[in-house]
């Protein structure tokens, strides 16, 4: 069971890597598009949601790795 537990985390860290390198190529486009925001922070605030998961994906897949099931 712990070796299943280990390599769950390693998926979720490697998958949540993946979605910020996705996220800085452009793959995941913001609601709304810098050429009509007037300001940087719409952008921002469109671009947290997806942001968002892929820290939560990394987190869970630490999580996963470093507690040990007694």
């Amino acid at each position: 069971m712990k070796s299943f537990r280990v390599l769950a985390g390693w998926l979720c860290v490697v998958l949540g890597f993946a979605v910020m390198i996705l996220i800085s190529f452009g793959v995941f486009d913001p609601l709304a598009p810098a050429g009509t925001a007037t300001s940087l922070v719409p952008v921002l605030v469109s671009m947290l949601p997806s942001v968002s998961f892929g820290i939560a994906l990394f987190a869970i897949g630490v999580w996963l790795i470093s507690t040990r099931k007694r």
